[in-house]
C-alpha cells in the first residue's frame, strides 16, 4: 500500500503559474500567519494567504484588473478549496 504524499497548496500554485505564464520571475509567499487572529481564521487555518510576485509576457498590455483576472481564473480551484486572499504584484518584462 503506497502512501500518498500531499502537495502543499503553495507548491499547486506555483505549478499552475509557472505552466499557465512562464515567469521570467516569481515569488509566491505564503502570508498566512499574519492573519491570525482575524476573525474566521482558526489554530487549522493554514496556506490560507499569499502574496504573489510575477513577471510575465503574458501581461504586455493588459491593465492591472486584466492581469488579476487571468491569475484569478488559473488559480479557482484553489478558492474553492480554502484559499483566501491573494496578494498581487504583477508586472511584464
Amino acid at each position: 500500500m503506497e502512501s500518498e504524499i500531499k502537495e502543499s497548496r503553495l507548491s499547486r500554485m506555483e505549478k499552475v503559474l509557472k505552466e499557465k505564464f512562464s515567469p521570467k520571475e516569481i515569488k509566491l509567499t505564503d502570508v498566512s500567519l499574519e492573519h491570525a487572529g482575524h476573525p474566521g481564521m482558526t489554530k487549522d487555518s493554514k496556506e490560507t494567504h499569499f502574496r504573489l510576485q510575477m513577471v510575465s509576457s503574458v501581461f504586455s498590455g493588459k491593465s492591472t484588473v486584466e492581469n488579476h483576472r487571468l491569475v484569478y481564473a488559473e488559480l479557482g480551484a484553489e478558492f474553492k478549496k480554502g484559499l483566501h486572499a491573494l496578494e498581487m504584484d504583477l508586472s511584464s518584462p
